[in-house]
């Protein structure tokens, strides 16, 4: 008899705490693992509640339940990591903790003994629950959900005994962290749009409401509490970054950094709480606060993995597997697709031609439903536009030329229109005959590409619908549009499933208009529609590989679509599939000849020495040596016929790392500028933590191949993540069999790391490190510390970011980051990368934005972004901002300092490509404390080693790669002159800034005068209402991306 799913949830579960029992080493199945006890007396974000006599405490640290003498002491483990269990609560007789916990892959209501034994689950079901609170008889439990589906968080009840379920409010606004009234007859609650809670009120059960609070302006609320005697409201309260304990509208303690949970009533004028990384008690009358000491004992396991090699030498040609949207022709015959900075032809079976060539970028083709043209787009004219080419010609020409970037086009039937999308995710139609361009969806967040019902009145795409304002998360359904009324319509694939991606895996509308082709759980489906693309059955699975980016043939009897790098074609109604051969191969650049260049300075990265007045030899691709400056020897070297470079007025350093990026969140509108701005900065590395797969793929092997111009591309897929999704790239998954599908897919395309999400469960993320140590040799990181760094996780990528939880283990809401994640990550082996979203410090450097590389190679409208940030750090108050980044500069020294590994990433393009990380820099010089050789460490040296890849990158030494960076000025002396780059050297291939700028001054190289377009207005549904909140662009906007 099958398992439903909670009590596969339960076994599962219970399995995880069996295999913690045995160690982490289970998990990892080998015998080369490093054990460390790391002991703490400091917690982040601990959560803390006292059994009714008040003799014991049950807190929560780091995502594990310990219990602790109420006087202090060594803390006990209770509960496994990968329970993750948190906000414990006291039942009223002291003989059950209720928490939330989220094995099985979604938030649930549990309770166990106080000891650790007899967990049990108690809710169910595909919602979130959070926030559980006893009610004073101990029968019942309060929780926040959004089970109802309804677009908001709620209060229910749960019983204990029986498992029923009530619900106690409906109102449209979120509804979160219940307190039970000590007569049990009412429950107060927090109310407010998405996380930030602007009112306490409270419910009784016939629904009748009365608010008890009201946050003052600019604060937010959380978590509130009732003294024992009814008379005594106590909440937390956070405004410009300070965190208070507030009861009946009051300051309560003297602390700043109040940790965002219910503060525990140990009478009625006492309080248990957590704050300022430590557990406190206040006495309200005596107006004295105490701390409750404590140490906790974390063990972690640490296998020992080998790691791949990576052959920066080798020139031997090799087979392309960055194979991107592939399209089938109407008739079968041919396929048309993106690879090596190319559109290529194929014949089926036959070998690729270019349709494209140059230094700029072509992407997205689509055939015309006669087969006669391919719509694709292009940088070629400046910024992303429209081009339509003749296939039996090869003639072509410009169709769009908007302000911004158009991309994605797809046909209309009858060949007069194409849809298309811009960078701000609008969907347009553009009427080929006449230019007139009309827009009929609002910019969405991150949506797939568009494909036309076969009347031509419908498109469809793929769109994020998200469950609440509260989490950012939802599924990617089919969004379908009326083109005439722009009114639209969301239905999903399956239930509570995502399609895999909002790229090219669909919908894609098959050319008889009876069937959507999409690609879920990684793998292809067709489901019958009606005309308007309403669902007419359900979808069938016909495939059982990893499966990407389906196109239809023009008959709708056959699907050519991508499986780990390799076309194949499949039946619509399956069965075996055949496989399309590409054949073709590409070499890596490498330069020839010796290049000799005489610099004056010359920092190697190992250390603050620099060395003054030196000869750098240059042969291919590696330094042959760092020599003493000699006149003569570069006579000698010119007279032969070597290339010979005066840098004597610069400063050589070790090429920056970009150790945080995901190119393709704004890659298809930044095109080929995105390359040349990183290398214009000196960024020689840049590494990917999750994109879009074959996408990725392409850049690694374009910019190696000299193709496309851009730095090393360490290439990562999509990250895998749980049920629900946020990003277009991220990969929903929902079943083992599907995870196995993802690792075999990463393996198949070679990532350089696996990067876990925010709502993949610690379970299946402890799967996916010993897969991707032990079958890939590349490493792993998330969002989370811990479990992951007990079981060998290598990095966590920010040191605080999005999680599911709605608040970080790593640091505050404050800001700080106490001495349990200092002391964890400066002993544990495991990095941490600092991407710190902050742009106060364009203030000091105003000028910076208005830099030529910015206005040649930044986006217009990003341009026009990154000058509002410098505007707004000029012209308003940067005191919360800077506290903001003063802390977590202290916490990168901190680590540092005490021997740990710390990054300088930025997350960009979210945050501004290039000048982001230079600021990074110059904060932690001047707010961390840095000196600046430390600093650039951190974008050199320190990421190489940590990637596995300091033999040959990081430093400037003889035998490594020749990846350097000539600077005016002295970055040792002022780290801002990192950014004052005259030369850049990738690979021993030597690039002046004005050379990489050239193709996009004066409008790029092949620029026309486009066409003329007459905009309509826009469709009425395009307007944004309530009930479609995340279709205003704003509101999917998250604060710390601002």
């Amino acid at each position: 008899m099958p398992l439903t799913r909670r009590s596969r949830i339960a076994a599962v579960t219970l399995a995880t705490v069996a295999a913690a029992s045995l160690g982490a080493a289970s998990l990892q199945g080998g015998s080369r693992a490093a054990v460390r006890d790391i002991t703490v007396h400091e917690g982040t974000n601990v959560a803390v509640t006292a059994s009714p006599d008040g003799r014991d405490l049950v807190m929560d640290l780091q995502g594990v339940l310990w219990s602790l003498p109420r006087g202090g002491g060594e803390a006990r483990r209770l509960t496994d990591g990968l329970l993750e269990p948190a906000r414990p609560d006291f039942s009223p007789r002291g003989d059950r903790v209720a928490f939330q916990a989220y094995a099985g892959g979604t938030f649930h209501i549990w309770t166990m003994r106080p000891d650790g034994t007899d967990v049990r689950q108690l809710t169910s079901g595909h919602g979130d629950d959070r926030e559980p609170r006893f009610s004073p008889d101990g029968t019942r439990i309060a929780f926040s959900s959004d089970r109802a589906f309804e677009g908001s968080y709620d209060v229910w009840v749960v019983d204990v005994a029986s498992g029923a379920l009530t619900r106690w409010t409906e109102a449209p606004a979120d509804e979160f962290e219940p307190a039970w009234t000590p007569d049990g007859g009412e429950i107060a609650f927090v109310s407010g749009a998405g996380s930030t809670g602007t009112a306490i009120e409270a419910v009784d059960s016939t629904g009748a409401r009365r608010t008890l609070a009201t946050a003052p302006a600019g604060a937010r609320l959380n978590s509130p509490s009732i003294s024992p005697d009814g008379a005594h409201l106590a909440w937390i309260q956070f405004a410009a970054n300070r965190s208070r304990l507030v009861v009946d509208g009051a300051p309560a303690s003297p602390f700043e950094d109040v940790f965002p949970f219910p503060a525990h009533w140990l009478s009625a004028r006492t309080l248990l709480y957590s704050a300022d990384g430590g557990i406190r008690v206040t006495d309200l009358d005596a107006g004295t606060s105490e701390q409750v000491a404590f140490q906790a004992t974390f063990r972690l396991v640490r296998p020992a993995w080998d790691r791949k090699r990576f052959d920066f030498d080798r020139t031997a040609p090799r087979q392309a597997l960055g194979i991107v949207a592939p399209a089938l022709s109407p008739d079968g015959t041919r396929v048309v697709f993106q690879a090596l900075n190319r559109l290529w032809l194929m014949d089926v079976g036959g070998a690729p031609r270019p349709l494209t060539d140059g230094p700029y970028y072509a992407q997205d083709p689509a055939w015309s439903r006669d087969g006669t043209r391919i719509a694709y787009a292009s940088d070629k004219a400046g910024t992303a536009d429209l081009y339509v080419l003749d296939v039996a010609t090869g003639a072509e020409q410009r169709v769009t030329s908007l302000p911004g970037a158009e991309v994605a086009p797809a046909w209309s039937p009858d060949g007069g229109r194409l849809a298309f999308q811009d960078q701000a995710g609008a969907t347009h139609v553009l009427d080929l005959a006449s230019g007139a361009v009309r827009q009929i969806v609002a910019p969405l967040f991150a949506p797939g590409r568009p494909t036309w019902s076969a009347d031509g009145r419908t498109v469809a795409l793929a769109a994020l619908k998200p469950y609440t304002r509260r989490f950012r998360e939802g599924t990617s359904q089919i969004l379908t549009v009326d083109v005439e009324s722009g009114a639209t319509r969301y239905q999903e694939a399956a239930p509570f499933e995502s399609l895999s991606t909002r790229g090219d895996d669909g919908p894609v509308w098959s050319p008889d208009g009876t069937a959507l082709a999409f690609v879920m759980q990684s793998t292809l489906w067709v489901m019958p529609v009606d005309a308007a693309g309403r669902a007419a059955g359900s979808p069938v699975r016909i495939t059982s590989e990893p499966t990407d980016a389906p196109t239809w043939s023009g008959d709708s009897r056959r699907l050519l679509y991508l499986s780990s790098g390799t076309l194949r074609m499949v039946a619509r109604e399956g069965g075996a599939p055949s496989t399309v051969p590409v054949e073709l191969r590409w070499r890596p650049e490498r330069p020839e000849g010796s290049v000799l260049v005489h610099a004056g300075r010359l920092w190697d990265g190992r250390g603050p020495a620099v060395q003054h007045d030196v000869d750098l030899v240059v042969a291919g691709n590696r330094i042959r040596a760092i020599l003493p400056h000699r006149a003569d020897a570069h006579a000698r070297a010119a007279a032969q016929g070597q290339r010979v470079v005066d840098a004597s007025g610069l400063t050589a350093i070790p090429g920056l790392w970009e150790s945080h990026t995901h190119e393709w969140i704004s890659g298809k509108f930044y095109g080929a500028r995105l390359g040349r701005l990183w290398l214009s900065y000196g960024v020689t590395s840049a590494h990917s933590l999750g994109d879009p797969d074959y996408r990725a793929v392409e850049t690694r092997e374009a910019y190696a191949s000299g193709a496309r111009v851009g730095p090393r591309f360490f290439a990562s897929g999509e990250a895998i993540d749980g049920e629900r999704v946020y990003y277009n790239f991220m990969r929903p998954t929902t079943t083992d069999a599907q995870l196995d599908l993802e690792l075999a897919r990463a393996r198949a395309l070679d990532y350089d790391m696996v990067k876990t999400y925010v709502r993949m469960k610690h379970e299946w993320q402890a799967k996916a490190v010993r897969f991707a140590h032990e079958e890939m040799g590349v490493w792993v990181g998330s969002h989370y510390m811990l479990p992951g760094m007990s079981y060998g996780m290598d990095g966590q990528t920010h040191v605080s970011a999005t999680t599911r939880l709605g608040f970080a283990y790593t640091r505050s809401s404050g800001g700080v980051s106490y001495g349990d994640v200092r002391t964890l990550f400066a002993r544990s082996g495991m990095f941490d990368i600092s991407t710190t979203f902050n742009s106060s410090l364009y203030a000091e450097d105003p000028a910076m934005v208005d830099d030529p590389r910015l206005i040649a190679l930044n986006t217009p409208w990003d341009q026009v972004l990154l000058r509002g940030k410098r505007d707004r750090a000029l012209t308003t108050d940067q005191t919360v901002s800077l506290e903001s980044l003063r802390r977590e500069e202290e916490t990168l020294a901190a680590v540092l300092r005490a021997g740990g590994t710390m990054l300088a990433g930025t997350d960009s393009p979210i945050d501004n490509v290039a000048t982001a990380l230079h600021l990074n820099l110059r904060a932690q010089v001047k707010l961390g404390g840095l000196a600046p050789w430390e600093a650039l460490r951190t974008a050199t040296a320190l990421p190489a080693r940590a990637f596995g890849v300091d033999a040959d990158l990081g430093t400037i030494e003889a035998g490594k790669l020749a990846d350097v960076v000539f600077v005016r000025g002295d970055p040792l002396a002022d780290v801002a002159d990192a950014a004052n780059v005259e030369l850049v050297m990738k690979n021993g291939r030597l690039h002046t800034v004005a050379e990489l700028m050239a193709p996009f001054t004066g409008g790029g190289a092949t620029a026309t005068s486009g066409p003329a377009h007459r905009r309509l207005p826009a469709a009425p549904g395009v307007a944004v209402t309530p009930a479609r909140w995340w279709h205003d662009p704003e509101a999917m906007v998250e604060e710390d991306h601002r």
